[in-house]
């Protein structure tokens, strides 16, 4: 295959990542102060979206800054842009502490859907999901980080994997190999990166279905009970639901496409779209970003929080300038000599 590799990542790849993560930083931590500071402390729903806010805030963290990749599609292989991980762990680790703290995604999502459910089923018991059924999801969904952070660390390749695997397919890669943060797996071979990427699928497959079941349940329970309860109960659990759902789709597009688009160059070895695939990583760092957004959009409480900070930042940003404007004007008035 003529793919070729460069030791170093283009300027633009890490500083697009850097900006990306010095933008993201204050915002996500402005979303979590609203989920912990200004939601009703009688809330517990709060804490399951503290749980969301806070997980796609350590991956975003990760792949923006701490552990940042370059990678080499349709090789599924590549290097650290950070000397940071280097100092603390191989770049095999960063790959498994990556898939690791991604995976917790799903538990996340999990968590706030079926919390919607139980307190939309509190209006009339009858519609209660078994409690055994709940946990024992809760528990399965939760054992998907375990699962896929085990079997990626088995999945190591050997130095001397590594050399066959670009010998026989990236021949004029084989220098990475003296890169000290590179690694490259072979998913037609690496029997435990299929299991691995087999588990992945069913996981998604299964909860993917079962979080439209509950937002879809939920919504019906609403419609059913709407009758016995006030216009503002309604509006707030509606709101609620909305909202979630909506931080689960949109942010997940900025996933799910990028991802699409590398699955489709590695399967059919798309070397000519090695850099577009590898650009896509900005995308998905974005999607904690992306989610923080869509939740201060769609609570009104946060959206006149923001509201509020921003007229007075203008306010006083318009009355600085109004002083600054008086006193130079006061300044260049001129002063009768009195006799």
């Amino acid at each position: 295959m003529d793919l070729e590799c460069t030791k170093e990542s283009p300027a633009y790849y890490t500083i697009c990542l850097h900006i990306l993560a010095a933008i993201s930083f204050p915002i996500n931590c402005f979303g979590c102060y609203l989920v912990v500071f200004r939601t009703p402390q009688n809330s517990k729903y709060r804490y399951r979206q503290l749980y969301l806010q806070v997980t796609t805030f350590i991956v975003e963290n990760y792949m923006t800054w701490i552990a940042a990749g370059y990678y080499f599609f349709p090789m599924t292989g590549g290097f650290t842009t950070s000397s940071i991980s280097d100092k603390f762990m191989r770049t095999h680790m960063c790959v498994v502490f990556y898939f690791f703290t991604f995976s917790y995604e799903l538990p996340a999502l999990f968590c706030c859907f079926q919390y919607r459910a139980d307190a939309a089923a509190e209006l009339n018991t009858k519609y209660r999901i078994p409690s055994y059924l709940t946990y024992s999801l809760l528990v399965l969904a939760h054992s998907f980080p375990i699962i896929i952070g085990c079997l990626m660390y088995i999945s190591e390749p050997t130095k001397d994997e590594q050399y066959k695997t670009l010998l026989n397919n990236f021949p004029k890669c084989l220098h990475m190999l003296d890169h000290p943060r590179f690694i490259v797996y072979d998913w037609r071979t690496n029997f435990w990166l299929i299991v691995a990427g087999a588990s992945t699928i069913i996981w998604l497959a299964f909860f993917t279905m079962y979080i439209g079941f509950l937002a879809l349940y939920t919504m019906l329970i609403l419609q059913t009970m709407r009758k016995h309860m006030s216009i503002a109960t309604f509006k707030i659990h509606k709101a609620a639901l909305v909202t979630i759902t909506l931080q689960c789709i949109i942010p997940m597009d900025a996933i799910v496409i990028p991802v699409s688009f590398i699955f489709i160059v590695v399967l059919k070895e798309l070397t000519e779209f090695q850099e577009i695939a590898t650009d896509g990583m900005f995308l998905i760092s974005s999607h904690s970003l992306i989610s923080t957004i869509v939740m201060i959009a769609c609570n009104s409480r946060y959206l006149d929080i923001v509201r509020g900070y921003l007229g007075k930042a203008l306010n006083f940003r318009l009355n600085g300038l109004i002083d600054g404007v008086s006193t130079t004007h006061a300044s260049n008035e001129v002063v009768p000599i009195q006799n």
